[in-house]
């Protein structure tokens, strides 16, 4: 019986409109229970643009069309009868330069 993190959570900055991936590696016996939090608060699901999927690795949320709201602390906690494992990432969203120049950029 065990539970372990197998890597911490990766920080992303990304901009306006892409699409954010964050994944929780973890491993145990009983296998955990996933749990995500933004802020401290559930992590609630949007159809066609918040998605928590189950993985071989633990799971992964993916959130897109980002907004600068998305911006948060976001943490992943495993538990299993053993014990709780968690870990934190900053997701940062911000007001890029969009993909494409426009006139008048510098």
């Amino acid at each position: 019986v065990y539970l372990t993190l197998l890597e911490p959570m990766n920080n992303i900055t990304t901009s306006l409109g892409q699409t954010a991936e964050l994944h929780c590696k973890v491993s145990g016996n009983p296998s955990p229970t996933i749990q995500w939090l933004k802020n401290d608060a559930p992590v609630v699901q949007e159809p066609r643009r918040i998605s928590i999927r189950a993985t071989n690795y633990g799971s992964r949320l993916r959130i897109r069309n980002l907004d600068t709201t998305d911006t948060g602390y976001f943490q992943c906690v495993a538990t299993n009868s053993k014990r709780t494992v968690s870990t934190t990432g900053v997701l940062f969203v911000k007001f890029g330069p969009p993909p494409t120049s426009s006139p008048g950029s510098s």
